[in-house]
């Protein structure tokens, strides 16, 4: 048999395969491996090759640790249960849980192995994301305790500033007029700090609905424009016509101006703001894009951390308080820049996709429990 041949699997055996949420190739003895569903043909980095039969050394690189692994399998005849593994093909980073089963003839004669793997995803990753969610929780605990002990005093003074400021008004002494005003000034922009606390602290009560895209960007489309002018930016905008989003308008418009005001006033004159948006496998991504300068690589970690801040008279939160409302959708944010620009790209599931998300949290804390 020519080695770098190709061979079809038997139809009766693709069907009941296709119906696993698992991976499974077929090591047989003389070197080959039969593809026998497309999860495993994505995990060896062949998603055409459902269904063929191929040698080892075609599939996987003789150099690589997967090669070694399945080599090591195939030899030992081990059948292993369970087993976690780190898993690499071409840029694609992950681990599988792994079972093995030996395949044997009438004789009791291996003949093969059986792979069984199960995409577990990227455990670095994952581990980050629990990382920096655990943060955002303790953050918020902090931030509900310090946000209570401002608000009581600052309405107590807030009220009687008020009632002086009339009575200013009254004996016409402007300029004590003008100190209160300060003062007053002052109190607000404490009392918008307690608000973006509260807000950071605690899960927010939403009232998701399906919605255009268009009208979301509709209302805060005069809001755009103001501070683009302001600081002569361009904007581009490539929403696709009918493309809805499942949230809580309010907090999406939140999420959406946080978001916008940073890419604004990370450019200077004559940038370019990109905010677009699109469909993707039962979820909307929209992405908000600047051509300022900028993250260094060092600070990409950081940027969503509450209270930390680049700028000047920045309060560190408005990022942190993104990374919350997009988490309360189920959804996810990332950020990419390399240098020059940077686009921040939210993903939030769909009603269908965010109700089956709910049902399945629900579910794993039931077997927990």
């Amino acid at each position: 048999m020519d080695q770098h041949s190709m061979f079809s699997v038997e139809p009766d055996l693709l069907p009941d395969t296709q119906l696993l949420n698992a991976g499974i190739l077929y090591l047989a003895k003389y070197g080959t491996v039969a593809i026998l569903n497309d999860i495993s043909a994505e995990l060896i980095g062949m998603p055409q090759a459902t269904g063929s039969i191929v040698p080892l050394e075609m599939v996987l690189s003789e150099e690589c640790d997967e090669y070694q692994i399945l080599l090591h399998i195939l030899n030992t005849e081990c059948e292993y249960r369970d087993a976690v593994v780190r898993w690499e093909v071409g840029t694609d980073v992950r681990h599988v849980l792994m079972d093995t089963f030996t395949h044997q003839a009438a004789d009791g004669q291996v003949q093969g192995m059986y792979i069984v793997m199960k995409d577990m995803g990227n455990f670095a990753t994952l581990d980050q994301q629990t990382q920096r969610l655990e943060r955002v929780a303790t953050v918020g605990k902090v931030a509900a305790g310090i946000a209570h002990e401002i608000r009581n005093p600052l309405t107590t003074v807030k009220g009687f500033l008020q009632v002086l400021e009339n009575r200013l008004h009254e004996g016409l002494m402007e300029e004590e007029v003008q100190y209160v005003e300060v003062m007053m000034s002052e109190i607000e922009r404490v009392n918008t700090l307690v608000a973006e606390l509260l807000l950071l602290s605690k899960p927010n009560r939403m009232d998701k609905r399906t919605f255009p895209m268009a009208e979301l960007l509709n209302e805060i489309h005069p809001w755009i424009q103001a501070n683009a002018r302001e600081r002569h930016v361009e904007c581009l905008y490539d929403i696709p016509e009918g493309l809805t989003i499942f949230g809580d308008r309010d907090m999406l418009r939140q999420l959406l101006l946080h978001l916008i005001k940073n890419a604004v006033e990370a450019m200077d004159a004559q940038g370019s703001l990109a905010i677009g948006a699109k469909q993707v496998a039962g979820r909307t991504e929209i992405y908000i894009s600047d051509t300022g300068p900028g993250i260094p690589y060092y600070l990409v970690d950081k940027i969503f951390d509450a209270f930390y801040t680049t700028k000047d008279k920045g309060t560190g939160l408005g990022l942190a308080i993104c990374e919350r409302i997009v988490a309360d959708h189920g959804g996810t944010i990332r950020v990419a820049s390399k240098g020059f620009g940077t686009t921040f790209t939210v993903s939030l599931p769909n009603e269908t996709q965010s109700r089956t998300n709910l049902f399945l949290r629900r579910n794993a804390h039931s077997l927990s429990s």
